[in-house]
């Protein structure tokens, strides 16, 4: 079930039950604080907080503006357009950025509505509105606090994966010689890469509001050191996808190339990054390929080059990996997601 119903969809359904039911008893229409309740449900409860202080005025705007243009020109296109249109700009100007889409939405929800008790139609709509983010508000903060962390672990592992896989590719294509564009790979981990880091801020940002031990702020600084070390392993990707293919490669050449390829790959795919001997053979071989060269702006020194570099980027990520998986053995409290279980025959 958990594929199909996450921690949002619950807090977002939580926080429509109790808003419709308080309009209910209160003799409210939920229309508007329902709609309210499910546009301002947050990823964070800091979010909710911060976001939820723009959004009452906002809204309140939004309001206004409904109330105002329905009684100028009634009820008609140019009305909706006219508010819809006012209330973008008004919070646009006043930095209501967050807010704009809850004070839209409750503006032209209201115009069908309107009557000619401006006051109360306008406290009406407004105080459902606000129930609706006060309440999804302090659900967010009170039912089921996002877990960052084993979120985190997962889409690391996948960037890990991923970046492998493209790699290959990408040198496939290079010793295919065809016209693709290589870039394509880059650009898509380097997005993915872009939402791992989001994840990182958002557990920031709960921690302003929530108790942290300090092993949970350490598993997550590793966590955030391994995509450090994942965007210079993405750095020398890229440099590699845009390589200009100018000269013959031999097959023994190429099959060097591979095998350093293919040893990079299985370290990636490694959950714990563990170097082997035959790693480091693998990479004597491109040092020694690299050596052999007579010019620096070959295709084989250029890319032997960036393989190298890749290396040193790699074994700094396989120690840190090594140091914190020993680490996390010695201490119980240390969060049992970040190093999935393997048995231990040394």
């Amino acid at each position: 079930m958990k594929s199909w119903i996450g921690r949002r969809v619950i807090k977002t359904g939580v926080a429509v039950f109790i808003t419709a039911l308080i309009c209910h008893l209160i003799g409210l229409p939920p229309t508007f604080a329902v709609i309210t309740a499910i546009v301002t449900t947050e990823p964070t409860a800091a979010d909710s907080l911060k976001k939820g202080m723009i959004r009452l005025p906002a809204a309140a705007l939004g309001a206004s503006f409904a109330i105002a243009v329905d009684f100028l020109f009634g009820q008609n296109a140019l009305t909706y357009a006219l508010v819809a249109m006012l209330t973008i700009i008004v919070c646009s100007k006043l930095k209501f950025d967050t807010g704009t889409l809850v004070a839209t939405l409750t503006a032209v929800a209201m115009i069908p509505g309107t009557t000619d008790h401006a006051i109360f139609d306008f406290s009406t709509r407004i105080s459902g509105t606000s129930i609706g983010i006060i309440v999804s508000t302090f659900v967010n903060f009170l039912i089921l606090p996002p877990r960052f962390g084993p979120i985190l672990v997962k889409k690391v592992d996948e960037l890990f994966n991923k970046s492998a896989t493209n790699f290959s590719l990408i040198m496939r294509s290079h010793f295919l010689d065809d016209s693709m564009d290589r870039t394509q790979y880059y650009r898509h981990l380097h997005e993915e890469l872009t939402t791992a880091y989001q994840l990182t801020q958002f557990q920031h940002d709960e921690w302003q509001y929530r108790r942290s031990t300090e092993f949970e702020r350490r598993s997550f600084g590793y966590l955030q050191k391994k995509l450090s070390y994942l965007h210079l392993i993405l750095f020398h990707i890229g440099k590699i996808c845009h390589l200009r293919l100018n000269q013959t490669i031999s097959e023994q050449d190429q099959k060097v190339i591979q095998q350093a390829i293919e040893s990079f790959n299985t370290i990636y795919q490694d959950h714990f990054h563990q170097m082997t001997t035959n790693h480091y053979i693998n990479i004597e071989k491109i040092k020694q390929l690299r050596n052999k060269q007579t010019k620096q702006d070959t295709f084989i020194s250029q890319i032997c080059h960036e393989l190298i570099s890749l290396h040193d980027v790699t074994a700094e990520l396989s120690e840190i990996t090594t140091d914190e998986r020993r680490f996390s053995m010695e201490e119980n409290d240390y969060p049992t997601y970040i190093f999935k279980k393997q048995l231990i025959y040394d």
